[in-house]
């Protein structure tokens, strides 16, 4: 059987996989320096490429180029050797090149693979790239503060979970969070399919999808979900579901009651399920860059799954639900850096107080 994604002369930048191919190259080769060497591996032309762009539209024109010389299966393969078979995302090249089907993000994103944001885009100016100067060294007289942060999101960890989805012609990961004794807060991208707008056919919240202090794994619990009880706001991007059955008093409630205000260039942490690993948070480089009425930005660290995870400020409040991941963004002089976006919980309570679907 044809596969339009190594077969076609013209790369199906459109198709659902082939923009999570281009996205996941572009996240996994942040540079133009790496991207163009893959390319060569793969012995593509790369003297007919613009290397001076964001690696994003780069990537867009290795791929052009190879499906236009019949190499993107070439192209892939060689990528898939360069991080080699213990990456996380290895598996999803060897599905690709086995003609096997791949679960792909259902993250809104334009037929190019860019994210689709909101408000504006994810680029990244020059001021937010200086905040940090590639120092991740902390003042000593700092850490009490940190590790009170840390010890407020472990005990609100347990709230968060992975959210397994299918769609009526694919299957998608996300994250949620319980925010009542019967409810669970995603985006509306997670519970339906971005280009139809048709709603999940099935969702199953799995708990406890983490590791144990001794880097052991816990045992998880996985509870359906009621398809038909969401209630949702496409425009904001979120949405509420009711599981199936009761859940454990150790899943603490995130009440969006006690919900706060961000502040500008304060840290942003984030409970997540980043591309459907075993629970994370982001607490690195993660400052809050812009925030308005409706949506807030920062450089906390996402990927695809991340959808729908909570964002807590250093006191542990709820301040936001993450909704988008950028693109990396060259800046001189400095490692590409990505600004992702999300929707200010006191948004969503403004949303739920309609109830709307």
């Amino acid at each position: 059987m044809s596969n339009p994604l190594f077969d076609d002369l013209s790369f199906p930048f459109a198709d659902p996989v082939a923009q999570e191919l281009h996205v996941t190259l572009s996240r996994l080769f942040p540079t133009p320096r790496e991207a163009l060497s893959v390319a060569e591996q793969a012995t593509l032309d790369t003297g007919r490429l613009y290397a001076e762009q964001a690696v994003v539209y780069l990537w867009h024109d290795i791929l052009k180029l190879a499906g236009q010389v019949g190499k993107t299966r070439q192209l892939v393969a060689k990528a898939a050797k360069v991080i080699g078979e213990e990456h996380p995302r290895r598996a999803f090249f060897d599905d690709l090149l086995a003609d096997r089907p791949t679960p792909v993000s259902n993250e809104p994103r334009r037929d190019d693979g860019t994210p689709v944001f909101l408000s504006g885009d994810d680029q990244v100016t020059r001021p937010e790239a200086l905040l940090f100067h590639d120092d991740l060294t902390l003042e000593t007289g700092r850490v009490p503060a940190l590790i009170a942060t840390l010890q407020e999101l472990l005990a609100r960890a347990p709230s968060v979970c992975m959210l397994h989805v299918n769609l009526p012609r694919t299957t998608t990961q996300g994250t949620g969070f319980r925010i009542a004794d019967d409810l669970l807060l995603t985006n509306w991208h997670v519970l339906h399919d971005v280009r139809t707008g048709e709603p999940a056919t099935k969702v199953v919240a799995e708990f406890d999808f983490e590791e144990d202090t001794d880097g052991s794994f816990v045992k998880s619990t996985a509870i359906p979900c009621e398809v038909d009880s969401v209630v949702t706001n496409q425009a904001d991007d979120w949405a509420v579901i009711k599981p199936s059955e009761p859940l454990v008093d150790a899943w603490p409630i995130i009440r969006l009651a006690d919900a706060m205000d961000p502040v500008k260039t304060a840290p942003a942490y984030i409970v997540q399920h980043p591309n459907g690993k075993r629970k994370r948070v982001g607490f690195v480089r993660n400052q809050i860059s812009s925030f308005d009425s409706r949506l807030l930005k920062y450089l906390t660290d996402t990927e695809p799954g991340s959808s729908g995870s909570p964002i807590f400020n250093a006191d542990g409040a709820l301040i936001g639900l993450h909704h988008a991941g950028g693109t990396p963004q060259e800046v001189v002089g400095r490692p590409p850096l990505i600004k992702n976006e999300g929707i200010r919980i006191l948004r969503i309570v403004e949303g739920l107080s309609g109830r709307r679907r």
